[in-house]
């Protein structure tokens, strides 16, 4: 039944086309040649007059350039459209005594009226018979409009009946027992094995058991699961701390990390006995639970190393042993020492990508690697990195970033790139708050999956080189 009625909705279509498009595409055309004959005329009747007026003047009596022209074109035009209806000798008989009359005015319109005539008589025979193509077709084409309908509902009959009988009465069988075994009210019953769903209620009632013995199994994970989440928050608390700075400055920073809690960046800002501020800034490879794990303890060693030594190699050397056993993991560091009372920087750089400082009159400069990236590939970590100095001028403001925002991406696949992020940093103000802020809105927006790697932005500028002083 579903054949026969996409046969005859194919058969639908087509006849509907060509109803459409044939008949009335002849008709149309008839009807354009006959308009074109009747100017034609009309061309004829002005020359006339024309050539009379001139054999009263003088004796001669041409047709005029302009009527034998627009004549000549509208006969063309007439041959083309008897052409596509088959008329061809009479649009070449038509043709022929115009450019006859034109070329010898005098011999009269009569051959001219003659030719006209056949291929009206022609138009008029075409025109009929498409009326009589069109209403066959539109009488044809309701009669299987009939058929296809009356089919259409045979088969949704059909149908309907057999889901009802298939489907929709076993189901509803199925419901009720599977509710009072569910319930505890009835015994199980024998499996029935009649029908399509026969299968399926020895399968049902074993799922019921199953589910009973694994409520408790279920209950365990949710245990697990509560104290993995206490657990996870708590290292994002870690890796995201933000301690106050000292004296003369002013930070913000913000972590989001690409998968839940847990990330592979950290970042903190610490005041240190000197009354200078330390910003750190690191990106452990990969991101999820392993490299937040190891970004918490590479953190925690870095922030001791600077709180006894106020060294960022010694930190630096820290954070290496904290990575020295592990083969496939590395990070990048970048340590920044803020110092209001001197007005300057210094800097370590253990080849984290975007470091930058950015001035109070806009310009930016960048705060290159001092030493490779971080990892058991070191050898002698005492002696790797270097640390950098510069001046730092109140207004200046410092900004670390780790790769997840310069590589966040568009949908062609185009990074948000270093260019970019120092181009919408210099156009900021020296406030921290809005700079980071800024920068996240700018990621999320361009990137269509920015959440592939954690992003983390860390800005601090100088406020009051005095306070720094008096401290």
């Amino acid at each position: 039944m579903l054949v026969v009625v996409v046969a005859l909705m194919v058969i639908d279509v087509l006849l509907a086309v060509r109803v459409r498009t044939g008949p009335s595409l002849d008709s149309g055309r008839a009807e354009r040649t006959t308009r074109d004959i009747g100017r034609l005329f009309s061309v004829i009747h002005e020359s006339e007059e024309a050539r009379h007026v001139l054999a009263a003047e003088s004796g001669t009596a041409p047709v005029p350039d302009v009527h034998a022209d627009r004549a000549l074109v509208l006969a063309d035009a007439i041959t083309r459209e008897t052409a596509t209806l088959g008329l061809d000798s009479e649009g070449t008989a038509l043709n022929s005594a115009l450019s006859t009359w034109v070329v010898n005015p005098a011999a009269g319109i009569q051959p001219l009226l003659t030719t006209t005539d056949r291929l009206a008589a022609a138009l008029d025979a075409r025109k009929a018979r498409a009326r009589h193509e069109a209403e066959t077709g539109q009488n044809t084409l309701f009669a299987l409009h009939c058929v296809f309908v009356a089919a259409l509902l045979l088969l949704l009959g059909g149908l309907v009946w057999t889901l009802w009988r298939r489907i929709v009465r076993p189901l509803a069988d199925l419901e009720a027992r599977l509710g009072s075994t569910a319930a505890d009210a009835a015994p199980l019953p024998p499996p029935d094995t009649r029908g399509w769903l026969g299968g399926v209620w020895s399968e049902a009632e074993r799922t019921l058991l199953l589910l009973k013995q694994s409520r408790h199994r279920a209950t365990q994970a949710d245990l697990a699961l509560r104290t993995d989440a206490v657990t996870s928050l708590g290292l994002q608390r870690i890796l995201a701390a933000h301690h106050s700075p000292g004296p003369g400055v002013d930070a913000h920073g913000e972590l989001m990390a690409a998968e839940g809690l847990i990330a592979g960046d950290f970042f903190d800002t610490l005041a240190l006995s000197d009354g200078t501020t330390a910003l750190i800034q690191g990106d452990v490879a990969g991101h999820g639970v392993e490299a937040g794990l190891l970004a918490v303890q590479t953190k925690s060693a870095v922030l001791s190393a600077l709180r006894l030594s106020l060294d960022p190699r010694v930190a630096a050397a820290a954070a290496w042993s904290m990575l020295s056993t592990e083969d496939e993991r590395f990070t990048t560091l970048v340590i920044t020492v803020l110092d209001p009372g001197r007005g300057r920087l210094r800097w370590l750089n253990a080849g984290h990508e975007f470091a930058r400082v950015r001035r109070a009159d806009g310009s930016v400069e960048e705060l290159p690697p001092t030493g490779p990236v971080i990892g058991s590939f070191v050898t002698v970590p005492e002696d790797t990195w270097e640390v950098v100095t510069t001046t730092l001028s109140p207004g200046d403001l410092v900004l670390l970033a780790t790769d997840g925002l310069t590589e966040a991406r568009d949908a062609h696949g185009a990074m948000l790139g270093e260019q970019t992020v120092t181009d919408l940093l210099a156009d900021t103000g020296p406030d921290p708050r809005e700079t980071v802020r800024r920068l996240h809105l700018t990621a999320q927006h361009h990137g269509t999956d920015w959440e592939r790697d954690d992003i983390t932005v860390l800005a601090a500028t100088l406020t009051d080189p005095g306070a720094a002083n008096a401290n």
